[in-house]
Order: C-alpha cells, then sequence, then structure tokens
C-alpha cells in the first residue's frame, strides 16, 4: 500500500468517516476529508492548487 492511501485512510479514521455508514456522514467531515484529499493530490502534482515560493506543491526545475 502506498503512503497517500495511508495517510488518507488515517485521516478519513480520524474524522470518523467509514464506508459503511448506514447513514449519510456529516457534511462538514466530508468537506474536510475531500479537501484533505485534494491538498495531498495538489502536493503530489496530480491536480491544481495553490503554488507559492517554497510551495511543496510547486513543481521542481527539471533543467540541469
Amino acid at each position: 500500500m502506498n503512503d497517500l492511501a495511508l495517510e488518507l485512510a488515517r485521516q478519513a479514521r480520524a474524522l470518523r468517516l467509514d464506508a459503511r455508514q448506514s447513514s449519510a456522514p456529516d457534511s462538514e467531515a466530508l468537506q474536510a476529508f475531500a479537501m484533505s484529499v485534494l491538498a495531498e493530490l495538489a502536493a503530489r502534482g496530480l491536480v491544481a492548487g495553490d503554488e507559492e515560493i517554497g510551495c511543496y506543491a510547486a513543481p521542481r526545475f527539471q533543467g540541469h
């Protein structure tokens, strides 16, 4: 299992999210989880995200 999957599982447990829930999960927990998923994907360069100077989400220069 890769580190992204383990991190997302940790965050889901912390937010008390479970795929077996019989009722709809809390919308605030789902929103928090979605934002953390997007942040992780942006950090890996897989989706667009905030690019700040020194930010880990900014692509590295490949010219050397």
